[in-house]
């Protein structure tokens, strides 16, 4: 069954190439599908929250359940599409893993309450400000225990905020660091309200932050002409927007002993509008430098079956420890590889390809499948029962079944 779905794929690609693509989207009545919509009621905002909901796929009828990094974005009516376009890209098309699969999580806008969600404290100049603690209880008792129930969520949370959106993930990394594992705040509004979050940054700043990751993406708004030294004695609104970011760095350079493993950049070609995008993509490619894989080697005769499972093996180590749980390769991946060197006669590296997946998913019952069609096309009947009949205790399966029934010239029932 596996074979004919490999060449289903090809077949799809087929059509996609000759037009065929033209027919599915009639099918689907729809172009482009970035997520779908969820909601939850917020007993402690009073309201029903929108959300945008965008999970990759995964074939569990074959595959075991996986589980997926979460990115919780603010302002998610503005940036959720372009972020899983981007997450898309670079965690699954064409072999692509400099990013992981993740689940995006886009929280919009309730109407006329930005202001009130997105500052951590009151500024008297804008009624209704200041309600970013009451938001920040929401995150953490209501909406991350909501999705980690709903959702195939795996420990390791960031959240992605842009202007005032960029000083919430500030303020929660420095008074609710617990809540996620990275933080990317893009041209953050520190100066708010005179830049009260910086009065007890020095304060915050000297607590562990063991496992925690902070981008900070700065835009120019500044004067032409200014350097640092001047800019923070401009009373321009942009020079004193820049200033409060740089005193922030200041703060986070002072500590160094904290283990908050951070970075921020200067983008002298982008302003404050234009840098959520280079800033989404430069943040989630810090919170990952190690993710990306050179899969070319999957294929590449040059590399030995023995070495590449070194490269792997060891790659997905420091994963884990970069991430804080057992980070595992994607099962369909290494099935499909394991079939793509089985029918090339290359034994070795298929035989490798399926042991991995044994490995690392030793409750699917499409590891031992797979391994068991090895056994079968070396004509080793023996050791193909052994593990079809693994895969039929864990899942019952006609096509095992059969296949077991089979070599063993039983007739089928």
């Amino acid at each position: 069954m596996k074979k004919i779905f490999l060449v289903f794929l090809v077949f799809l690609a087929f059509l996609v190439l000759c037009g065929g693509a033209g027919v599915m989207a009639q099918a689907n009545q729809s172009l482009v599908s970035f997520g779908q919509p969820d909601s939850i009621y917020s007993d402690v905002l009073k309201e029903k929250r929108p959300l945008w909901i965008y999970t990759p796929s995964a074939d569990t009828s074959y595959s075991a359940k996986p589980a997926f990094p979460v990115v919780y974005v603010l302002d998610g009516d503005f940036h959720f599409s372009s972020l899983q376009s981007m997450i898309l890209q670079l965690s699954a098309i064409n072999g692509n893993t400099a990013l992981p699969r993740m689940i995006i999580v886009g929280i919009p806008n309730t109407g006329g309450n930005r202001m009130r969600d997105l500052t951590p404290t009151r500024d008297s100049a804008y009624p209704g400000s200041g309600g970013g603690e009451a938001f920040t209880e929401f995150l953490g008792k209501e909406l991350i225990p909501y999705i980690d129930k709903k959702y195939a969520t795996a420990p390791y949370r960031m959240l992605i905020g842009h202007s005032l959106g960029g000083l919430m993930v500030v303020n929660t990394l420095l008074y609710h660091p617990a809540l996620f594992n990275g933080y990317i705040a893009i041209d953050p509004s520190i100066s708010w309200n005179k830049g009260q979050v910086l009065a007890t940054a020095s304060r915050q700043l000297q607590q562990s932050f063991k496992g925690k990751n902070l981008y900070l993406a700065v835009a120019h708004t500044m004067k032409p002409g200014l350097d640092t030294v001047q800019l923070r004695k401009d009373n321009y609104r942009g020079s004193v927007h820049t200033s409060a970011i740089l005193n922030l760095t200041d703060f986070l350079r002072k500590f160094p002993g904290n283990q908050l493993r951070w970075s921020y950049k200067y983008y002298e070609d982008d302003d404050h509008n234009s840098i959520p995008l280079v800033g989404e993509y430069d943040g989630l490619r810090f919170l990952f430098p190690h993710h990306r894989f050179p899969t070319y080697l999957y294929t590449d005769d040059s590399c030995p079956a023995d070495s590449l499972k070194t490269l792997i093996t060891q790659h997905f180590d420091i994963l884990s420890k970069d991430m804080g749980y057992r980070v595992r390769p994607y099962e369909p991946t290494f099935n499909e590889f394991g079939y793509h060197h089985l029918q090339q006669k290359n034994f070795d590296k298929s035989k490798m390809f399926f042991q991995l997946n044994i490995d690392y998913y030793p409750e699917s019952f499409n590891t031992y499948d797979s391994m068991g069609d090895y056994y079968l096309e070396r004509k080793d009947t023996v050791n193909a029962n052994i593990l079809w009949k693994k895969a039929l205790s864990i899942r019952p399966s006609k096509e095992i079944k059969d296949k077991v029934e089979s070599v063993n010239n039983t007739p089928p029932r």
